[in-house]
């Protein structure tokens, strides 16, 4: 049986880790519309890693795949 895909494997990776953070952003921002009973300092800071999150993870990612060698 061939091989997986190695591009294949780091595109499903790299969208999980975007979906991750869009669904931080999304939980934070139910939090902050007082949606889900938490305290709102936990919505804002959610909000934010969530954010950042989907920015930066990715970039990382590439950048320890290209330094591997993978």
């Amino acid at each position: 049986m061939a091989e997986p895909d190695p591009a294949a494997r780091k595109f499903w990776i790299l969208q999980a880790a975007r979906f991750g953070a869009v669904l931080m952003v999304f939980i934070g921002a139910l939090i902050i519309g007082k949606i889900l009973d938490l305290p709102e300092a936990v919505g804002y800071v959610l909000l934010v890693i969530g954010a950042v999150e989907f920015f930066l993870v990715p970039r990382i990612l590439m950048r320890s795949w290209q330094k591997n060698g993978q």
